[in-house]
């Protein structure tokens, strides 16, 4: 009889901890199916707002390099009139700046909320990591040596071509305006200091952008090859 009590109660035992691993082992698969579905999504919508910036950054490069071209044009004593009436925006070149905010809205709140850990991925991490951060620092800090030298630009015209700053920046100007602001350029060595100074911030950023944007279609490619395995 004791036996058999034994037996029962063994049995009975042995189904309830078969029962609460039985339990526990579909708990555990389906919070796994949950993060997996979470982490599918993240990285969805991180690919989404990929695309936003993406188009963002191809805009910033076309306005970011024709500046440059414009500033470096400006510089060069040896440009003829006909190139010289070409140039485009140059009062805005020279006594204005370009920011850069891409969209990064996705990104920030995953990492506020700390769902990017649920990225397994290390290599798409850090790479998310560089571009939001490394890079995106990289061409702001030169963003903000170019204002600095565009102030000095300012200030200068301002105290010694008031007239000409503001013909340039507010009237209408006269078919010899750019010929007329060349002038001012190539005789005053100060303003050509100036000048070079915002160059090379403008020529730095350009190459923060280029890494930007190669880290970038790096994370795109990265993404797009985890949700055709998802």
């Amino acid at each position: 009889m004791r036996n058999k009590l034994l037996i029962k109660y063994s049995l009975e035992f042995l189904v309830i901890v078969l029962g609460v691993s039985v339990s526990f082992y579909f708990s555990v698969l389906s919070k796994e199916r949950e993060l997996n579905l979470t982490s599918i999504n993240i990285q969805q919508n991180l690919l989404n707002e990929l695309i936003e910036t993406e188009k963002y950054i191809k805009e910033r490069e076309v306005a970011f390099f024709s500046d440059t071209e414009t500033i470096i044009a400006i510089q060069n004593k040896d440009i003829n009139l006909d190139s010289l009436m070409l140039l485009k925006r140059v009062t805005v070149t020279l006594f204005n700046y370009r920011g850069f905010s891409p969209p990064n809205a996705v990104y920030n709140s995953l990492v506020s909320d700390g769902t990017l850990a649920l990225i397994q991925s290390s290599e798409l991490k850090e790479e998310l990591s560089k571009m939001h951060n490394q890079h995106y620092y990289y061409i702001n800090s030169n963003i903000d040596d170019e204002n600095l030298a565009k102030n000095k630009i300012v200030d200068h015209f301002q105290y010694h071509y008031p007239k000409f700053f503001l013909e340039g920046q507010f009237s209408e100007r006269s078919d010899n305006y750019l010929v007329d602001l060349k002038k001012i350029i190539d005789q005053d060595l100060t303003l050509q200091a100036f000048i070079h100074e915002k160059k090379v911030a403008m020529l730095l950023k350009n190459g923060g952008l280029k890494s930007y944007m190669e880290s970038l279609n790096t994370i795109k490619e990265l993404l797009t090859e985890n949700l055709s395995k998802s």
